[in-house]
């Protein structure tokens, strides 16, 4: 039996820069081992539908740390062992013939995509991407692609039809509603759209899968309307799902698969903490749950989630915040726009240089959306948000400049 002081369950982002955590705050080789199933060390998530996917990267650009990092700081990593089962009164990891021990736990499972139930939809050539596997696959595809139909408009699909349509790939964006969801506000909405029509892009919201037909690889994309696509790869990014589910039947407790912790990332069972996308944690920015799939999140709770397994018990205190970049546009994103009432602009929204904030009904700023702006916006968001300022709406949409630092009318 393999026996650890610490353990992180699941190789992911958080794993990668708790490990970090860890080393800087000087612990001692042995206290602590992460466990993965997963056959490649923690890595930058982000790159996949980016720069790894349009070639730019490869494996060892995109990890989190080398691998000299861990055996230079004593730490533990096993590679390929995927856990069966978790015995949280023995405090016991289970991996095929591997028992693994621990004094305290941090699970950091992460997420895994939803998938499409659909007649064809187990043909090749259709992928979901998650793991740098799928995005190694996809890019191999791509390379011998003429065409290609990307199924969601979320972050990840957004993405993957930007780099797959600069590479020279006919892309089709479909999906139920429009790009993003509700998250963002119509006129930032209508921008993307219009941007990615501009670049080739074909888009056809509001529009549902009937089936995938080929044989033995996907060759048609059929929609409920009727409309056939020819097509030689699909990439679908239609959400995620955390990867709760093995411990389902335990003390552990869930919400949709989510692992419920509080504002210091504990769950409900004695030495158990929880982070990144696997989490619905206690906002004590917004005093709710919040369950967030983006890289600031796992980034910063697996910081947190280190220092509180090495006693600095302290809650997390984070304004979410996610960004991207789709062919040359680069955009920002904090805080959470639910409970708005008003949203104001400053800028261009036609031209692409605007940001965008959300108002509750106090006047408290809950979100903010920037976009070729300048610095100063980006710097008052995140600060604005965190300190909870009301601001008046007329003078957020004709005030000249503001700084972090300025206290706000």
């Amino acid at each position: 039996m393999l026996s650890y002081k610490n353990v992180i369950l699941g190789g992911g982002l958080t794993a990668g820069y708790a490990a970090q955590t860890f080393a800087e705050m000087g612990s001692q080789p042995g206290d602590l081992c992460i466990v993965s199933a997963e056959g490649t060390l923690p890595y930058e998530r982000p790159s996949l539908s980016k720069g790894f996917l349009a070639g730019e990267e490869d494996r060892a650009d995109i990890l989190i740390n080398e691998p000299e990092f861990y055996r230079d700081n004593g730490i533990e990593v096993l590679l390929d062992t995927a856990v069966t089962h978790v015995d949280f009164n023995k405090k016991r990891l289970y991996a095929g013939d591997n028992e693994i021990a621990y004094e305290k736990l941090l699970i950091a499972t992460g997420a895994r995509p939803h998938t499409l139930d659909l007649p064809g939809s187990d043909l090749d050539n259709i992928f979901y991407l998650r793991q740098i596997g799928d995005a190694r696959q996809i890019r191999q595809q791509a390379q011998r692609a003429d065409t290609a139909v990307v199924i969601g408009g979320s972050f990840i699909g957004m993405e993957a039809a930007s780099v797959l349509q600069s590479e020279g790939v006919e892309v089709t964006m479909i999906f139920p509603k429009r790009v993003f969801g509700r998250r963002f506000y119509a006129a930032n909405v209508c921008l993307f759209e219009r941007y990615y029509r501009d670049r080739g892009v074909t888009i056809l919201p509001g529009q549902q899968i009937a089936s995938f037909r080929g044989d033995g690889k996907v060759r048609y994309v059929v929609t409920q309307s009727g409309q056939k696509l020819l097509v030689d790869l699909v990439v679908a990014g239609i959400g995620v799902q955390p990867n709760g589910d093995l411990f389902a039947n335990s003390a552990l407790e869930l919400a949709n698969g989510a692992i419920i912790v509080n504002r210091f990332l504990q769950t409900n069972l004695p030495d158990v903490l929880a982070a990144g996308d696997v989490t619905r944690y206690r906002s004590t920015l917004y005093e709710r749950p919040l369950h967030i799939e983006h890289w600031d999140n796992a980034v910063a709770q697996g910081q947190h989630a280190a220092k509180l397994l090495l006693g600095e018990l302290q809650p997390f205190e984070h304004v979410p915040y996610f960004f991207s970049d789709v062919f040359d546009l680069s955009y920002e994103f904090w805080g959470d726009v639910r409970g708005a009432n008003e949203v104001v602009h400053r800028g261009a929204v036609a031209d692409g240089e605007f940001s965008a904030w959300w108002l509750g009904e106090d006047g408290r700023l809950l979100a903010a959306f920037v976009m070729n702006r300048p610095e100063e916006e980006r710097d008052c968001a995140p600060y604005w948000i965190q300190s909870g300022q009301a601001l008046s709406a007329d003078w957020l949409r004709h005030s000249k400049t503001f700084t972090a630092k300025m206290a706000a009318p």
